[in-house]
């Protein structure tokens, strides 16, 4: 691999990524790139359909236009939104040939972090990227980039190769943003001042943000479970009418407490008045909804009184519950990972009606309670007689 390149070529530094939200760490790298490698401009272009991302970004127009934002008048910057243009996924690969099409006097360079290294072998034709452009990976603070034996054997074969390169870089992750807005913190020494309103607002940075904190939080299966929740409450609330967004955030976070001990639980519970009967002492695992609620609001994470009573209630049900409750009551019952005996039967039935669904799912957790001889929470059994009556109620009007 040579670094001489053509002269005559315009040396142009390509940085790609999701950019949900761009912060300052983007911005310093962006200046040390250009600077160190003598670059002529930087191009911004931000992935529309990233391929290896678990998560579903902001939309590639509100992150474009945060990026127009923070870069201002900053010279040698352009956005390229030309991953929009194409259907599928937003392979690096397709992007690299698509520009030597257009901007044949163009020499490139790929900007990333050394993190993406361990990956590299994961990209699509990613050995033929290294004959379509330098691939610079670029050191964060405590990491030193380093090539394996088969990426070093690989870029040497290559037109272009890999560059690993030291800069002066910022420790922030676009994950530790949507985190830290998730969690309601000060997130100006993160990301420009003029995007902060903004940022701040979103309900895709927040909604991955409570994501990321429910991975530090819950098992693999739990956080997986809370996700099935999260979607299955979005469709029903689709379906009635209800709140989607809201549905969704208290389908994704009605499990916040539920790995947290019983012992815990308990103290939680009695110093802060959380339980409503003995049966929540006698089977602590139920106050994970009255303490999850409580921890949510406590912690400055949620202030929603309608989804934190979601939240609260999912575990006993309760005679007040509103459509919201319902819906994250029932949806805990029949996500996708659930597998039980009639729990096929018991999505049809509450996807043609919630209510009923909801009373079938009761009426469940009672059958289950006699046979193992349980206690039986009074609040189950007033939710019960509410929707008995409701029931009534509709078969007489």
């Amino acid at each position: 691999m040579s670094l001489q390149g053509n002269t005559k070529k315009r040396k142009i530094g390509l940085f790609g990524g999701t950019f949900d939200p761009v912060h300052f760490g983007h911005l310093r790298m962006a200046e040390e790139c250009r600077t160190k490698l003598q670059l002529e401009e930087i191009w911004f272009i931000p992935a529309a359909q990233p391929p290896h991302k678990d998560w579903q970004p902001s939309s590639l127009e509100k992150r474009c236009e945060w990026l127009k934002k923070a870069l201002g008048d900053t010279p040698g910057c352009r956005i390229l939104d030309i991953e929009k243009e194409r259907d599928g996924k937003s392979y690096t690969y397709h992007t690299l040939v698509e520009l030597h099409k257009r901007e044949p006097d163009c020499e490139f360079y790929f900007l990333t972090g050394a993190d993406s290294l361990e990956k590299l072998d994961t990209w699509y034709r990613w050995q033929d990227i290294l004959d379509l452009c330098y691939f610079v990976a670029t050191s964060r603070p405590g990491y030193a980039g380093k090539l394996s034996e088969v990426l070093r054997a690989e870029s040497e074969k290559r037109k272009y190769g890999i560059i690993c390169l030291q800069i002066d870089a910022l420790d922030i992750s676009s994950t530790g943003v949507r985190e830290q807005v998730a969690l309601r913190k000060d997130v100006r020494q993160l990301i420009p001042e003029i995007i902060i309103d903004e940022v701040n607002n979103s309900v895709e940075v927040k909604i991955e943000g409570y994501k990321e904190i429910l991975k530090k939080r819950l098992s693999v299966k739990r956080y997986m479970h809370s996700i099935g929740v999260a979607n299955t409450a979005a469709r029903l609330a689709g379906i009635f009418n209800g709140n989607i967004e809201k549905a969704y955030l208290a389908g994704l976070l009605h499990d916040y407490a539920r790995e947290v001990p019983n012992a815990e639980l308990l103290e939680l519970a009695v110093e802060h008045n959380l339980y409503s009967d003995a049966v929540d002492l006698l089977q602590p695992s139920l106050l994970h909804g009255p303490v999850g609620a409580w921890m949510l609001k406590e912690q400055g994470i949620l202030e929603d009184e309608q989804v934190l009573d979601a939240i609260r209630w999912h575990t006993t049900g309760h005679p007040d519950m509103d459509q919201l409750a319902r819906i994250i009551y029932i949806a805990d019952y029949i996500e996708p990972n659930r597998d039980f005996p009639g729990v096929d039967l018991l999505r049809q039935l509450t996807h043609q009606d919630l209510n009923l669904g909801v009373l079938a799912g009761i009426d469940h957790t009672l059958g289950f309670l006699i046979q193992k001889d349980g206690y039986m929470h009074p609040l189950s059994i007033a939710t019960r007689n509410r929707l008995l009556a409701e029931k009534q109620e509709k078969s007489i009007n």
